[in-house]
């Protein structure tokens, strides 16, 4: 009964202590990946998960890059798709404000454009954060 008991101790405790020893950076990118993932199950298309971790291996210096994208609103842009960033409703359209998304859903041409995380975080220089190769695009099945 101790040893089970012990036993059970002593792997808590190692996977508590594993958790705790994740770089920073990699915690950043596990959120992001996270925050982006529920973000993307709003579209029609979905991605598979990757079979590796890229997240363990990512450079330090991104983890500004991830802490900004993950605090971004999950948005739809014009394209019917959701991404995360944030309206732009300082912006003009034909020299009009433009009309954000909240208040009129159809506002078609006249909507407020959509910043995309990629540009409102920016990423150190001379090293891209992996982004991308968080996902995977699914392959659509072919129906006979």
């Amino acid at each position: 009964m101790h040893k089970i008991f012990l036993g059970s101790l002593l792997s808590f405790s190692l996977a508590f202590t594993l958790a705790a020893c994740q770089a920073p950076e990699a915690g950043s990118c596990e959120e992001f990946r996270e925050v982006r993932g529920n973000c993307d199950g709003n579209n029609a298309f979905a991605y598979e998960p990757v079979n590796y971790d890229l997240c363990n291996n990512v450079d330090p210096e991104c983890k500004q890059f991830y802490d900004c994208a993950a605090a971004l609103a999950c948005v739809p842009d014009p394209d019917f798709t959701w991404i995360l960033g944030r309206e732009n409703i300082d912006a003009k359209v034909n020299k009009e404000p433009c009309i954000p998304r909240s208040q009129d859903p159809e506002c078609g041409k006249k909507c407020c454009p959509i910043e995309s995380y990629r540009t409102l975080c920016p990423q150190p220089e001379d090293k891209e954060c992996t982004d991308d190769d968080l996902r995977v695009p699914e392959e659509e099945e072919d129906e006979e």
